[in-house]
Formats: structure tokens, sequence, C-alpha cells
């Protein structure tokens, strides 16, 4: 798990306190969502696709187990519930799995197996085979990027929270 802590912003931090609890809450969660997708967008820019060129995979489109884009599509941007129950706001960025009874290895819905794509797998008592993509690592490289777009997208959310709202006719 690759963690970002943003120090060094006590202006934006003054700020963010003269605004209440709640709609504070909703401009930190905007702006880091903001940040997460530019590391949303690399993962999914390094995710690999089905390849039809392989035997296998053609085997498996053709009988409905697998599609293109499928592990693609299931990265996504989510809203962190542990920092909500500590009263944070978090977000995070991973492979989103099907929901219901879509799930397991015969549907073509399902991204089950983004795991063994990430980080490579180990045949029981062997050694590694293979060592994975890392798209999720790839998306964490840019963290950087993020917190300039965090620091882009805040400064908005706080003056349009901190604007007073005209008086009723």
């Amino acid at each position: 798990m690759i963690k970002a802590t943003i120090q060094g912003l006590p202006d934006i931090r003054e700020a963010l306190l003269s605004i209440p609890e709640k709609l504070r809450k909703r401009a930190l969660r905007n702006a880091l969502a903001a940040g997460a997708r530019v590391v949303q967008k690399e993962a999914r820019r390094k995710a690999p696709t089905l390849d039809m060129g392989n035997a296998f995979s053609l085997s498996m489109y053709r009988r409905g187990y697998r599609k293109p884009g499928t592990l693609v599509r299931a990265i996504s941007v989510r809203t962190s519930r542990m920092a909500a129950r500590r009263g944070n706001v978090g977000v995070f960025v991973n492979v989103r799995p099907v929901k219901g009874t879509r799930r397991g290895a015969l549907s073509a819905h399902d991204p089950y197996y983004w795991r063994w794509v990430n980080f490579g797998w180990r045949p029981a008592g062997g050694r590694i085979r293979k060592a994975g993509a890392g798209f999720l690592q790839a998306g964490a490289a840019m963290l950087g990027a993020a917190l300039t777009t965090f620091k882009a997208a805040i400064g908005p959310q706080i003056a349009k929270l901190n604007k007073p709202k005209a008086p009723a006719p």
C-alpha cells in the first residue's frame, strides 16, 4: 500500500478550518479525488488489455469468459471508509471488483485476476513466474503530479465555500 501525506500547507489548513465541517470534507474529498484521477489515468494507461493474438486469451474471449478492457475500466477512485471512520477524508485508487452474482473466474465482467497481472504469480512451491505489469505502482509514481492537481483544485473549492451567498430576494 502506498500512502501520501501532505505537509507544509498551513495556509490551506487555516482556510479550511474557517469552513463548516461538512463542507470542508466535501471540498477536501473533491480535491483529493481530482489528484487521485491523475494516478488513475496513469494506472489505466499502463494496465494491459486482453491480447487477442494469444491463443489462450482468444479462446477465453470466444467462450465469453473475458472481455478486452475489463481490467482498465475497473481501476477506480473511491472514498476511503477507513479514513471516514477515523473522522478523516481520504480517497484511494484500486481495482473495483464486480458486485453480486457476476463475480468469479467465469465472468467476463469481473477483473478478479488483477493481482496476478499487477504483482505476478507464484505456482505452488515454485518461484515467481512473471514479475507483473505493476500498473498500480506506475500510477503511484504520479503522486507528485497528483499533489499539484490537488493544490490547484483545493483553492477554488475553498474560495467557493467561503463566498457569501446572495440574500434571498
